[in-house]
């Protein structure tokens, strides 16, 4: 296993660690503020890595349209994950909208040219049974 395992075991570490806290906070102050909040600390935290990466500006139209694209459905389903959130179980909204995972599986085959395994769709299956038994 390359690098890709210790980064993508980090990332489900710290979004674990953001769906716990994004609770949290909205237990204490509104949804709408806390994701302000939210935002404006990870926008310092990616502005910080993009400085020290001392990476050139590269202007491409594809690739900044695509980033563009991308952030507008972070930030509108980071909107929704915390209205349910202020509205429901942590454990279940959390559930579902880490089911994204299964979406973003099916993208990647049906436009990237990625595969899927055998086991690689019980894996899928299993992950929806899950969530349909945590929604009960």
């Amino acid at each position: 296993m390359g690098n890709y395992f210790a980064y993508a075991v980090s990332a489900m570490a710290l979004y674990t660690g953001w769906a716990f806290f994004a609770k949290l906070s909205t237990q204490a102050i509104p949804p709408e503020q806390s994701v302000i909040y939210t935002y404006g600390c990870a926008i310092t935290v990616a502005a910080g890595f993009y400085l020290q990466s001392e990476t050139p500006v590269l202007i491409d139209p594809r690739g900044i349209g695509f980033s563009l694209i991308a952030g507008l459905c972070i930030g509108l389903g980071t909107v929704a994950y915390y209205l349910a959130l202020d509205a429901g179980s942590a454990t279940i909204v959390t559930s579902i909208s880490g089911m994204y995972i299964v979406g973003t599986a099916l993208l990647g085959v049906v436009f990237l040219g990625d595969s899927l395994t055998g086991l690689n769709l019980v894996g899928i299956a299993f992950a929806v049974g899950a969530v349909v038994l945590l929604a009960q």
